[in-house]
């Protein structure tokens, strides 16, 4: 029970600091958002604001080491795997970031580029 409180503890304290940088992005959305309309119609060459075509893509993947979380575990596992597969399949070059040792020790096994 006491393990069950810790974990819940740590899950209200990322969600908290996930809504704390809610103003940050928005606050940024607004700047760039008023940086294109001051600009206007004219040509940009910004490298920020200029649309590319995407050829490679890094996902990022954050899982748990040990503990109560096999549930997020598995979940973070298929979206990115399921993720991996339909980048794949548009043709785009994908590779991923781990975090946790339960995604590393999954993505190894099943010979996903891993960038180190």
């Amino acid at each position: 029970m006491a393990m069950k409180l810790v974990a819940a503890a740590k899950v209200r304290r990322a969600q908290d600091a996930v809504v704390a940088t809610r103003p940050f992005s928005e606050t940024l959305q607004s700047v760039f958002g008023g940086l294109i309309e001051r600009m206007g119609g004219e040509a940009l060459d910004l490298p920020l604001l200029t649309q590319r075509e995407v050829n490679k893509v890094t996902l990022a993947v954050i899982t748990g080491d040990r503990g109560l979380c096999g549930g997020y575990n598995s979940f973070m596992i298929k979206k990115a795997e399921s993720r991996f597969n339909e980048l794949k399949e548009q043709g785009i070059e994908c590779d991923m970031i781990l975090i946790g040792k339960k995604g590393i020790t999954y993505f190894e096994r099943r010979g996903f580029p891993i960038r180190k």
